[in-house]
């Protein structure tokens, strides 16, 4: 069984792997600049409710 993964076919059973991580990296970064980007609102609301 160990031998059903070496050989040519092992970087094309690779690429969907890769390809996941890269999908689950740009949904984390698109996440945290979600939740920035909310952070900001609530401390932009806070200053106007504050000059009030």
């Amino acid at each position: 069984m160990a031998g059903a993964l070496t050989g040519p076919l092992t970087a094309v059973h690779a690429l969907p792997a890769a390809a996941g991580s890269a999908a689950e990296r740009l949904w984390l970064l698109g996440g945290v600049v979600l939740a920035l980007s909310g952070a900001g609102v609530v401390a932009l609301a806070a200053l106007r409710g504050r000059r009030d």
